[in-house]
Formats: C-alpha cells, structure tokens, sequence
C-alpha cells in the first residue's frame, strides 16, 4: 500500500485492549499506524509489513463518565499510546523520533589490534527474525545501557573476540569454534552462514622472504600448475612469485589443501630471528605487484 508521508500516522503502540483484526476479530498488540481516512493498520508503517488493518474493540469506547473518571481520557488520545521507556524519554510527543535499529558498521583492526592477535566484534539480532547486524563498540554500549534512543526490545547484541594474526590455520580454527560456541551458547539460529565459511577475514600474514618451495605446496593461481622456485609472503596479499616483493607484476600462490605452510613459515621466522634482517620492499607503500 502507498500513502504520503503527510496522510499517516507512524509508530503508534497498543498495549491491548483496544483494537482487534478486522477478518478475525482477535485482539492485536504491538505498533500500528493510522491513515488519514481514519483507518489503521499493524506494523509500524507501510514499510513494516504484515500491514493488517485492525478496527477499535467496542467495548474499549469509553463513556463520558469514565472520561471524568480517569481524567477525560478519549479516542483521540489513545491514538498516541507508546511503550513506557519510549514515552519517557520523549515527553509523550507523538512526532519525536522512534527508537533506532542496529545500523550496519564494518569495524577494521587497528595496527594495535595486529599487534596483539584479535579484536573484538560486535553484533546484533533481531528477536523476532533471523536477522544479524555487525555493529560498532559504541552501539553495543547504548543496547546494552538500554539507552531510550535504541530499539532495545527488539534486539540483543553480543560480542566476541576474533583472531587476526600467528599460525593461519589456528587462527581458522579458533575463530571457527569461537563462531560455533557462540551460536550455539545464544542459540542464534543460522549465524554461522554470515562468515561464508571465511574464518580468516582480516587476517594478516607475517612479511617473509627468500623461502623456497618444491612444489607440494602451492599452485600459480594464473596458471593453475604447481609452483617450484623462490617465493615471499606478502602481510596482505600472501604466499607471492618471487624472493621478495616488487613494484613488477607477480603472481599469486594458492596453498595447496593439506601443506604446511603454516608450520613451515614459523619455523623459518624462528630460525631466522638473530640473523640481520635483509632489505624488502615497503609494504605500507599503495603500490603493490600481483593481479
């Protein structure tokens, strides 16, 4: 359905006892809105769907004596019922601004966050759908605070630590568990196809050079064939053709399922760390090899 802006009435609230559905003649409870031709409908506007349109219960018309009673209490008051929080923190006015959802945020670790490990995530979902949202540390205060401004009732939000660099196949499978502890601790229904399988995002590699590989473990990724020869690792490109990182074009390595590359690098990074340290390319530069 369409109505203009200026013809509705949005994020009304019935706590019952007042308005039934029309084909059923149940009583209805939660947000609704009201159109310009005196009609109303649940959701919290066109755009909140199921929109059913509801009708007033008869016997909620009060009579004017019951007016009297209660402090001339009338129909069009009660057009502007709102839950508790949401009428004190906005002074019951009917045109303040409802209570926010979770707003999309994608968080980046900070070089500080590499330097330790991990960084923490935070998420939210929708009590009444399968709906997660990956929010910032500042939104997860105000749902957590139940700050009047968030839509707290119908959200929960948690966290959890999610590891960036070290051993890449450690850090899946931590991350892995961590995703599935999660899940299953909230019973958050369906989280895990949010990561797509991808427990490595955001991971870094640690910058090696001159290693060499004799073709068990990987594949050019441009030629699909197993490589043999000298290659480096880039902290974000990865496993790369050649000793060391250059302004030239240079292919990508694809570890092959089952290497070792892992274990094979740390080993090379321990042996290493008392030998001087030969001069590479800066990776902070914006130009970089590789396709």
């Amino acid at each position: 359905m369409y109505f203009p802006k200026s013809q509705i009435t949005t994020n009304l609230y019935t706590n019952g006892g007042e308005y039934v559905y029309n084909n059923t003649n149940e009583e209805y409870t939660g947000y609704y809105f009201q159109t310009s031709d005196g009609r109303y409908f649940t959701g919290r506007n066109p755009n909140d769907p199921p929109n059913q349109e509801i009708q007033i219960q008869e016997d909620s018309k009060l009579t004017d004596a019951e007016e009297g009673e209660i402090g001339s209490y009338n129909l069009s008051t009660s057009l502007y019922l709102v839950p508790e929080v949401y009428a004190t923190a906005k002074s019951l006015n009917p045109n303040s601004t409802p209570p926010l959802p979770p707003t999309q945020v994608i968080n980046l670790p900070t070089k500080e966050n590499y330097k330790w490990g991990e960084f923490q995530r935070y998420f939210s979902s929708k009590n009444n759908e399968v709906r997660y949202t990956e929010i910032d540390e500042n939104q997860y205060t105000k749902f957590i605070d139940k700050d009047p401004n968030v839509d707290y009732a119908l959200y929960k939000v948690f966290q959890f630590p999610w590891l960036i660099s070290g051993n890449r196949n450690e850090v899946i499978n931590v991350n892995k568990k961590t995703i599935e502890r999660t899940t299953l601790n909230l019973k958050l229904s369906g989280f895990k196809s949010y990561f797509k399988n991808q427990y490595d995002q955001y991971y870094k590699y640690t910058k090696v050079s001159n290693l060499k590989t004799d073709g068990t473990e990987f594949l050019n990724k441009s030629t699909g064939k197993r490589y043999i020869g000298l290659y480096h690792i880039h902290p974000e490109k990865g496993p790369m053709v050649g000793a060391e990182h250059t302004l030239q074009i240079h292919d990508y390595l694809i570890p092959i399922s089952g290497s070792n590359m892992d274990s094979m690098v740390n080993k090379i990074e321990t042996q290493n760390m008392n030998e001087p340290k030969m001069k590479t390319y800066n990776s902070s530069s914006n130009t970089f090899g590789g396709y």
